[in-house]
């Protein structure tokens, strides 16, 4: 019994820390596309409140090509096609909310 509740709070400190990079690695590639480092830092705040960690992490694994387009505008629309709904809605919110100010 003792080593199950081992085994159970290893893996919750291993889907911490997967977050934990996922947040991080969010934040370097927003900014590599021209996101302002307050308005990524804002951003992935946002997203990680209204993200689970599997999307998070599904959403860090897809920006590995944004540091390939061409422009700002570019990696913004390419964002827009991840194929997670969650995370479409999620990106849109926050960036809208960490550039005006205004909360959706």
């Amino acid at each position: 019994m003792r080593g199950w509740k081992l085994a159970a709070l290893a893996g919750a400190g291993l889907l911490s820390a997967c977050a934990t990079v996922a947040k991080v690695t969010l934040e370097d590639r927003f900014q590599a596309i021209g996101i302002p480092a307050g308005t990524a830092e804002c951003m992935v705040d946002d997203l990680d409140q209204n993200l689970s960690d599997e999307d998070l992490q599904d959403l860090a694994r897809y920006t590995i090509g944004l540091s390939r387009a061409n422009s700002t505008m570019a990696a913004v629309r390419s964002l827009m096609k991840i194929d997670n709904p969650r995370a479409v809605v999620a990106i849109g919110r926050a960036g809208v909310s960490c550039v005006t100010g205004f909360a959706l």
